[in-house]
């Protein structure tokens, strides 16, 4: 995890999912509920319930890194809508800044790509392609690793024919992803 702001020991390290809640305030002002949805349906897909995106809110806010209103005051059902205060700003640009690892390459697909469609909204495009060059050299050295396996799996006579179909198939994901990340550069430095 990436400490939240620097020069603060008020804010605590956060999760994935506080990051990626703060980020969908970029976009626009957030409700619980809209929240919910998002987390359910978006690019970065996580099991969400009231019960774990509520008490994330409630931190946030006390951490100071959102701010929040209620609308609708007078009417049934008024609800409170969240947004990025100027510390949940900076905090979410140090996330957005960080550059992948390689359980990111392995494991986070996903949250890689939300990272890269929030960074439209908050970093400048020599950002977003510094990013994009270290994404880059961790699925270069992902790849070089998958290619090492599939070497060893080839003379490895022991293995089922099924473990070294999914070699096969985890060898192609990265590819696939080097291949996205560097057609992203391509198309970035041509706009």
């Amino acid at each position: 995890m990436l400490s939240a702001a620097p020069n603060t020991s008020a804010v605590r390290d956060l999760t994935t999912l506080e990051y990626v809640i703060l980020s969908f305030m970029v976009i626009a002002p957030q409700s619980g509920y809209s929240i919910l949805n998002q987390l359910e349906g978006g690019l970065y897909r996580a099991s969400a319930s009231t019960g774990s995106v509520y008490p994330v809110l409630k931190r946030l806010e006390a951490s100071g890194l959102v701010n929040s209103a209620i609308e609708g005051e007078y009417q049934t059902r008024p609800r409170k809508i969240y947004t990025l205060s100027p510390l949940g700003t900076q905090t979410l640009d140090l996330w957005l800044r960080q550059a992948p690892e390689m359980a990111d390459v392995i494991e986070q697909y996903d949250l890689m790509l939300h990272k890269f469609l929030i960074a439209e909204y908050r970093l400048s495009r020599v950002e977003v392609l510094n990013w994009l060059a270290a994404y880059e050299r961790v699925t270069r050295g992902s790849l070089a690793m998958r290619q090492a396996i599939a070497d060893v799996s080839v003379s490895d006579l022991s293995l089922s024919p099924h473990l070294e179909l999914i070699n096969q198939s985890l060898k192609l994901e990265v590819e696939t992803r080097l291949a996205w990340i560097v057609a992203a550069q391509v198309r970035l430095r041509i706009e």
